[in-house]
């Protein structure tokens, strides 16, 4: 049998019948991550509370974002077009959230509220909300793969991308992939978070 890796990956835009297989695979990939002990200290909740989270943001980026996956989809990435302000209008999002977060809400929405205060306005960009590689596929590569697939997109079209990394360890990963960091801001009584801004590399086509 043959591993996919960045290599051999095959990355294509996620189809509507898969929204449950990679809300799925965003729960298991983030579970054990840098905001979890934090947003649901106890991780058998954490695992109860992340499926339903992620499926709201899964559902609503089929429409109104885009979902790239590897073919086999056990990686995927959630990207956001942004204009010159920001608003991710998710239907429900109030109490589907209330619903899927229970007595860990107010975390939940302090995240959400700081994150939107300090994302940048002002520059049409792609917004990087979430990208996950199942725990049992992780370090063959396919993050990168995944990133690299949209990147150059963005390149070609000279837009740039902006994302938030939850520790200087993910930043230095995405610095790696042409991300600069910006002033890293804390969640109130919570984490610190580390935004970081990528402008479009130049291509043989734009050169």
């Amino acid at each position: 049998m043959t591993t996919m890796t960045a290599r051999t990956a095959t990355i294509r835009r996620a189809t509507a019948d898969e929204t449950d297989t990679i809300a799925t695979v965003l729960a298991a990939a983030f579970l054990h991550g840098d905001l979890g002990p934090w947003l649901v200290p106890h991780i058998d909740t954490r695992s109860r509370v992340y499926g339903p989270y992620f499926r709201i943001f899964t559902e609503h980026a089929q429409t109104s974002g885009r979902i790239d996956v590897t073919d086999d989809v056990c990686a995927a990435a959630i990207w956001y077009p942004i204009g010159h302000t920001v608003d991710l209008d998710i239907p429900a999002y109030d109490t589907r959230l209330a619903q899927a977060c229970g007595e860990h809400l107010n975390r939940f929405v302090a995240l959400d509220r700081t994150m939107h205060i300090h994302h940048p306005t002002g520059s049409p960009h792609h917004y990087l909300a979430f990208l996950g590689v199942h725990p049992d596929r992780q370090r063959q590569g396919l993050g990168r793969a995944l990133l690299d697939h949209h990147h150059n997109q963005l390149d070609t079209d000279g837009i740039p991308a902006y994302l938030e990394a939850t520790s200087p360890r993910t930043s230095t990963l995405y610095h790696r992939h042409g991300y600069t960091p910006q002033q890293a801001y804390t969640v109130p009584n919570g984490p610190k978070l580390h935004p970081m801004w990528r402008p479009p590399h130049p291509t043989e086509a734009t050169r």
